[in-house]
């Protein structure tokens, strides 16, 4: 069954109420039914109503996770079939970054060479989504770097093994080839995993589409839940084809659409739906709303980016008195990050409260992640760039010359880079301080491993005993420059530390392990780790770019930038980029449940020549009916009137009132 649901249609809804009557109805046992949807944030979500709908208790035995969540737990069970070890080490964007550097270094590339580590990286991630060898990949046969590629390829698979390390990409293509590989391995799972249900369908990539088609190999037990109208995540592999296309690739397939938005009033939608009627390859569907009458959408156009921005935060400032709103209510979109700039130069003075979504992480921060990789350190010995890490990490004194003596032990010996340290440490190659320290550090990863598998302790007691073992706070203290700083850094290591806490009821109260240290670190790469409770409440204006906004909804919305090759975007003005780019548009109207506005500027600065802008094409596709266009200048003339028609009547006020005395 493909069940096409618009924005605003209760996505989550139907898949929880699916479950609950799989479950209620149709007596299938939890432990058949597995529903998968993108982030984390959406299957706790799922969880929940599910859990409103037939308990906690018979939850606790369904599989509703991410796709990588699922992946990984195939891999901790089946991950030796495939020539790997037991724990495995999870690396992230900048381990990666790190294993591609060296192989450019070993490959003889240097900076300022046409092969910059991001493209490869980008290169790397969909030729993995795309399931094919680096070769086949789209465009290579004609491509004069593609040997380079390949080898790049070649060698960073055969690095990432050799330390014992799956990447994000691997939690789906591994267990995928475990499944074309071992018969017996994918069986178990087809015969245990019946009925397969995936949100947010329009997302998924080759890899993911596969991994679905193997599970549904012996029964098509297949709902998946999804909108072609918000398929945007072609950067990350996302293929439209699977929801343009899905009653091709499944017998039987029922179609099903939901065309009630229960969000946004009908000009709004109105917008929308003219906006995407556009896009000729699409299935067909109109959102309506039982709330028919509501604010048309308002549109301006600025001479600049700058006075756009002022603009903007003027008519929030309108916005909140005029309609009551908080600030937390609104929400600014853009189509790339750097459009923040101007606005933030004009938030920041106003005093308004405001927060960047996509700005840095939480778990990006120096504190989080040096006490991160002890953690992956002591949970897998084999995690060699984690070593590398922390070994001088707070400053142990040893030298440059000792790390060339332990990488030369682990080439020559073929040892992993935890072996080669215990080696050159028990050899005497080393005295003195330099020999005392990696005895130390030794006996410190061997003995907090042992504890954390152990289990016997919650793992933020753990960790902060480890905290304290290192002497971590002390070097905060010593190596931040001022108290404040230092302050700021030691709550970001209570964050972490609570945030462990936090993880281990949420497991326990799930029925899992609560002291599992590679389920903790799999969410720290998937999700954001939890903030204090007064930041995620604040009362805050969210800035975020376009992508960023798609599942989230706010009563006012302004969309800047709505320029031709800005949105769309000038490295999208073909097809089939342009239909996403349309389909990007389409998302940011529909985040708004009452308020929308639209603005764009008329000249825009490209290095040191300020060139004439046009505004988006998009906006000619939103019906007449549903907007109002203005001069951003005609409104602040107006707005100075008022001004000053105000100031002369409190004045004239004033004049009274000293009469009256």
């Amino acid at each position: 069954m493909l069940v096409l649901a618009g924005a605003g249609s209760g996505k989550t809804r139907v898949i929880a109420h699916r479950v609950s009557y799989l479950i209620e109805n149709e007596h299938i046992s939890p432990d058949a039914i597995v529903a998968v949807s993108f982030t984390n944030k959406a299957a706790r979500e799922l969880k929940n109503r599910v859990a409103e709908l037939v308990g906690s208790a018979r939850v606790a035995h369904c599989h509703l996770s991410t796709f990588h969540s699922l992946g990984f737990e195939i891999l901790r069970k089946h991950i030796t079939r495939l020539g790997w070890k037991l724990p495995f080490a999870i690396i992230d964007g900048d381990d990666q970054a790190g294993i591609i550097k060296n192989i450019l270094k070993d490959m003889h590339f240097h900076g300022g060479n046409s092969l910059e580590v991001q493209d490869l990286l980008g290169f790397i991630s969909r030729v993995k989504t795309a399931h094919v060898p680096p070769l086949k990949y789209p465009g290579m046969s004609f491509n004069p770097k593609r040997r380079t590629l390949e080898r790049v390829f070649n060698d960073y698979q055969a690095i990432r093994k050799s330390m014992n390390a799956i990447d994000f990409d691997d939690m789906i293509a591994l267990p995928v080839e475990l499944f074309e590989t071992f018969d017996d391995v994918l069986s178990s799972y087809t015969d245990t995993w019946r009925y397969l249900l995936v949100d947010e369908y329009q997302d998924t990539n080759s890899l993911q589409f596969r991994f679905l088609q193997l599970l549904c190999r012996d029964r098509q037990n297949l709902m998946v839940v999804g909108d072609d109208d918000q398929s945007i995540y072609a950067f990350r592999g996302a293929d439209s084809t699977h929801i343009l296309e899905f009653p091709t690739f499944f017998d039987n397939v029922e179609v099903v659409s939901l065309e009630q938005n229960y969000r946004s009033h009908q000009i709004i939608l109105d917008a929308a739906n003219g906006v995407i009627a556009k896009n000729t390859v699409r299935h067909a569907k109109t959102l309506h709303s039982e709330k028919v009458s509501g604010d048309l959408i308002q549109a301006y156009s600025c001479p600049t980016p700058e006075a756009e921005a002022e603009f903007v935060v003027s008519q929030i400032r309108n916005i909140r008195a005029v309609k009551n709103l908080n600030y937390r209510d609104i929400a600014v979109l853009y189509r790339t990050n750097p459009q923040s700039k101007a606005l933030e130069e004009k938030l920041f003075p106003s005093g308004m409260p405001y927060r960047i979504v996509g700005g840095t992480k939480l778990y990006d921060r120096a504190e989080i992640r040096d006490l991160l990789f002890y953690l992956r350190a002591v949970y897998a010995f084999h995690d060699e760039l984690a070593l590398r890490r922390i070994l001088n990490i707070p400053r142990r004194g040893i030298a440059a010359k000792t790390l060339e003596k332990i990488d030369e032990v682990a080439q020559a010996d073929d040892l992993t880079y935890f072996e080669a340290l215990k080696k050159v440490s028990a050899s005497g190659m080393l005295t003195g301080a330099a020999d005392l320290k990696l005895r130390e550090f030794i006996e410190i990863i061997e003995r907090y491993h042992r504890r954390f598998m152990a289990k016997s302790a919650p793992m933020s007691e753990t960790m902060r005993a480890l905290v304290d073992e290192i002497h971590y706070i002390a070097y905060l203290q010593s190596s931040s420059g001022s108290d404040a700083f230092a302050q700021h850094r030691r709550d970001n290591v209570d964050i972490l530390l609570n945030a462990l806490d936090s993880f281990e009821s949420h497991e326990v109260s799930e029925g899992r392990d609560g002291r599992d240290p590679g389920a903790f670190l799999l969410q720290t790469l998937l999700d954001e780790l939890p903030r204090k409770e007064e930041e995620t409440e604040a009362d805050q204006i969210t800035l975020m770019t376009l992508h960023a906004s798609k599942g989230l909804e706010f009563p006012a919305v302004f969309i800047v930038g709505c320029e031709e090759n800005l949105l769309p975007h000038a490295n999208s003005l073909k097809e089939p980029a342009l239909s996403e780019e349309r389909r990007l548009f389409y998302v940011g109207i529909t985040r708004a449940r009452q308020y929308l506005t639209l603005t764009y500027a008329r000249n825009r600065r490209k290095m040191y020549d300020m060139l004439d802008i046009e505004p988006s094409r998009f906006l000619k596709d939103i019906p007449e009916h549903t907007i109002e266009y203005h001069d951003s200048a005609d409104m602040e003339s107006e707005s100075m009137r008022e001004d000053e028609l105000a100031a002369k009547m409190a004045s004239r006020l004033a004049q009274m009132r000293n009469l009256f005395k």
